[in-house]
């Protein structure tokens, strides 16, 4: 049997967002305990809640949307590099990789647990470092963070860098539990057309041997 680890946050209204997100909300609109014949509810959130894939739509209106990225991007053997510590602040750079040859997808684990609620302490990645990436192949770049650039950047320069040179980014998945080391990735956004995000259900398996 493969090992299957489940890297997606669940999604709750406690689910953590950027300040001024939509947070996760489920709104009833038929409920059997109240006389309805079935449990009907809408759902309401951000794209960017929880384990979720940026398209190039993000920060480029004539770009790629959700809907438009390949689904074979996001199957495939990927790499957990652990660069967790103790300290939860500065830039991933390139010197603390460390690696002769790279798959197409490579997760990086920054923390040894997630935290409950919302905070913008935590390590993003320098501009450099997705550079160093890029020129290694890497196709899919995956965070345990909320996301690849620091909380108060207004300029996303991360984010530009990976987006504009065809990477995609799978930000805020759960990786406190997987040791180091080589997977299969399967993390399918949903086909959602004219959207700049969605969320994922990212789970990682145990290779073949």
């Amino acid at each position: 049997m493969r090992r299957i680890w489940d890297i997606s946050p669940k999604l709750t209204v406690a689910s953590p967002v950027f300040p001024g997100d939509t947070p996760f909300t489920v709104i009833w609109n038929e409920r059997i305990n109240e006389g309805g014949v079935a449990n009907i509810s809408t759902i309401r959130m951000t794209p960017h809640i929880g384990a979720h894939v940026d398209a190039p739509m993000h920060l480029n209106s004539q770009s790629a949307d959700v809907a438009s990225l390949r689904l074979e991007t996001f199957i495939g053997r990927c790499r957990v590099l652990d660069l967790s510590r103790e300290d939860t602040d500065g830039l991933i750079e390139p010197d603390e990789l460390v690696f002769s040859a790279l798959p197409e997808r490579v997760l990086l684990k920054t923390r040894r647990e997630q935290p409950l609620g919302w905070s913008s302490h935590y390590r993003a990645i320098s501009p450099a470092t997705v550079r160093l990436l890029k020129e290694a192949g890497v196709v899919v770049l995956g965070v345990d963070t909320p996301s690849v650039d620091p909380a108060d950047s207004t300029l996303l320069t991360a984010h530009r860098i990976a987006l504009a040179n065809d990477m995609v980014v799978i930000e805020n998945l759960d990786l406190a539990h997987v040791p180091a080391g080589d997977y299969e990735l399967i993390a399918l956004p949903l086909n959602l057309v004219g959207v700049e995000a969605s969320p994922v259900r990212a789970v990682l398996r145990s290779l073949i041997r």
